[in-house]
Order: structure tokens, then sequence, then C-alpha cells
């Protein structure tokens, strides 16, 4: 499918501080999806109930809205999210990426008709914990996030920023992911995300590179 944020016929400047100021939104927008879930009777995914109507809802119109503001969604958008495999590795769907961020229980409990990811699915042959919610393995939800760019392509009507996001987790835990983001125009003239790569930054151990100990840089 061609990216319909390409149309606009006005040619908008994408700087370090407009891609900044996104980024900074989807971080606040995932902290955002996980309070709406705690704070409305969201439980540990292991116990009965964990996806109570109230919270997956509250949960559902915070996603909505971020994947609608600061996202070239419901056209689509190149995303690749950090913890996705086959066959279901890529997003390019508002509904894949609606279940990604508040997981399946919560999209079928308050998402509309047909909003089912992968389509059709029930819940029986493919499920998802949902990664904004932070409710899974021993998580408990997320407290914050914060964007540390690297480095950038500005342009007119496009541009790249690439970094790191670092979310805190209410149990006390961090996560670093790697993040690569592209941007362009959407119909209205707004500047939104078309492209959204993320990995898990690994150690030294896992990587195929090294440095020596008296090396300067």
């Amino acid at each position: 499918s061609n990216i319909q944020a390409t149309s606009t016929t006005s040619t908008v400047e994408i700087n370090e501080v407009g891609m900044d100021g996104l980024v900074e939104a989807f971080c606040g927008a995932a902290v955002a999806i996980s309070e709406a879930f705690w704070k409305n009777g969201g439980k540990p995914h292991s116990e009965d109930d964990a996806y109570p109507q109230a919270a997956c809802d509250a949960a559902y119109e915070e996603a909505v809205a971020a994947l609608t503001g600061a996202y070239n969604y419901p056209d689509p958008v190149l995303f690749k999210p950090t913890l996705t495999t086959a066959q279901f590795t890529f997003r390019p769907t508002m509904e894949g990426a609606l279940s990604y961020f508040i997981g399946t229980d919560c999209l079928l409990k308050s998402g509309n008709d047909g909003a089912q990811f992968p389509p059709g699915n029930d819940g029986s042959a493919f499920r998802e914990f949902g990664f904004a919610l932070a409710n899974y393995r021993t998580h408990t939800g997320l407290s914050d996030c914060h964007w540390a760019p690297d480095s950038y392509v500005t342009g007119n009507n496009v541009g790249v920023a690439q970094g790191k996001v670092i979310f805190e987790r209410t149990e006390g835990t961090t996560s670093v992911v790697d993040k690569t983001f592209s941007f362009g125009v959407y119909r209205s003239g707004a500047v939104v995300i078309t492209g959204h790569h993320s990995s898990l930054d690994i150690g030294a151990e896992q990587s195929t590179q090294y440095t020596f100990d008296d090396a300067e840089f």
C-alpha cells in the first residue's frame, strides 16, 4: 500500500525538534496507556479477571488517541515492534498496532467490530499481553519513558531519527530499546510517524564487535 502521508502538495520542514516531539509523544502515550489500565482495575495477567472491561476501555481510548495522533494510522505504518515474532512480526495496520500496545484481551473487549488481530482472531489461536500495559512476566505497569536521540536525517516532508528509548516500570526494572523512526506528512498536513523499528539494546557479549580496553574514542 502507498503511504498516504506523502500525498500532500505542501512542503513541510521536518526537523529535529519536531521529530523529538513525536517520539516523546510516543513515550508519554505508552505510560498513559499503562496508567489507564492499572488505575481502572487492571490486574496481573495470572490473576482471575485480569483484564476488566473498565481497564481495557481506558487503555484502548488512550492507545487509539496516540496511534491516530502521532502515527500515520489508519493508513499504513511500517511498524516493527520490539518483541514480536513470525508470522506476526510486522504491524502495518491499526489493528496490529493496537494488539501490540494493549494486548489481545483488551482489543477483543474494547475494540470496534472487526478490530481483531490477526483478522478473525478470538484469542484461541493467538494471544499477546500488550507491551504498553506492561502486564507480562512479573511486570505490573510502566512508570516513565525517556527518549535519548542519537542522530537524524532532516528534510522537506521526510525525516528519520534514531536513538534509544528507556522504559521504567513500577517494580523498579528498566529496559533500553534501540529505535528508528521515519516521519512524513499526513493528508491533514500534520507531521506523523510513518515507520517505527524497534530492537533490544544488547550487551557486548551478544554483539559482533569488540573494543580494546585502552582504546579512546
